[in-house]
C-alpha cells in the first residue's frame, strides 16, 4: 500500500498534538469548528438506511459516527484508526457497547475476516503523502474496502477547486475519484452541493440494471 512508516508517523504525532491541545473534539480529528463534522456525517449517511446494518468506519478517529447514527441503529460498528491516543478515548467512550468495535491499526496492512454492510470513510484521503502517490493510496483503500461491503461505500474529499492550497492538505480532482469509482461499479453518485470545496461520492455494490429500460435494479427497488 502506498502508505509509508514516515508518513504513518506523521499523521501520528500531527492528531496527538492536537488531542492534547483540544481532547475530544472535532478539532482533534481535523476538522475544525463545531458543527462541520456532523455535516460531512449527515452527508456520508445520506444515501442508504443504516437500520441494523454493519458499518466499517476507516479513518474513524474516536469513533463519533458511531454516536452520530445512534448506537441502537446499527447491528455493528467496526472503526479503525492508526493513531493511539483517539483510539483509547474512543474506547473509553463508547467501548461498553456490544456492537461497537474499535481497533488500532493501518487497515490498508489488516486482514478482514467479514464483510460489512456500508463502508464510510471520512478525513482518511485529505492528507497529503511525503512518501507516497495519493491517488494510488486512495485506489488501494477503496479497492480493498469496496472488495468487503454488500452495499455501498462512501467517501470525502477535499477538492483541487481552490484558489488556495495547504502544505500538507491533499485536494483532489473530482474526476480523477470518479475514474477510481467506475472501477468497481457504474453505480455511484457524487455530491459537492453541500461545501463549496469539499465533495463525497457514494459507490453502490449492486450496480445490475434492466435491460429492458436501462435503469439501475436498485434505483428501480427503492422507488417500488
Amino acid at each position: 500500500m502506498n502508505f509509508s512508516e514516515k508518513d504513518k508517523e506523521k499523521v501520528i504525532e500531527r492528531y496527538t498534538e492536537k488531542y492534547s491541545l483540544y481532547g475530544h473534539s472535532q478539532k482533534s480529528v481535523g476538522w475544525g469548528e463545531k458543527g462541520r463534522q456532523e455535516l460531512r456525517f449527515k452527508i456520508l449517511s445520506s444515501l442508504w438506511n443504516f437500520r441494523n446494518a454493519s458499518v466499517l468506519d476507516i479513518g474513524a478517529g474516536f469513533g463519533d459516527f458511531y454516536n452520530f447514527i445512534g448506537k441502537d441503529t446499527l447491528s455493528h460498528y467496526h472503526g479503525f484508526d492508526i493513531v493511539p491516543v483517539l483510539v483509547n478515548k474512543g474506547k473509553e467512550l463508547y467501548g461498553n457497547n456490544k456492537n461497537f468495535e474499535l481497533t488500532l491499526g493501518n487497515f490498508a496492512d489488516m486482514p478482514l475476516d467479514r464483510k460489512y454492510d456500508i463502508i464510510i470513510i471520512s478525513g482518511l484521503f485529505n492528507f497529503k503523502l511525503t512518501n507516497g502517490d495519493n491517488y494510488a493510496f486512495i485506489n488501494d483503500i477503496i479497492t480493498k474496502a469496496f472488495a468487503n461491503c454488500n452495499i455501498g461505500l462512501a467517501a470525502n474529499f477535499i477538492t483541487d477547486r481552490v484558489d488556495y492550497q495547504d502544505n500538507i492538505v491533499f485536494n483532489s480532482n473530482p474526476e480523477k475519484i470518479v475514474e477510481i469509482a467506475l472501477k468497481h461499479t457504474k453505480n455511484f453518485a457524487l455530491r459537492n452541493d453541500y461545501m463549496p470545496f469539499e465533495f463525497s461520492i457514494f459507490m453502490n455494490k449492486d450496480d445490475s440494471f434492466s435491460k429492458e429500460n436501462a435503469v439501475f435494479n436498485s434505483y428501480l427497488k427503492s422507488n417500488e
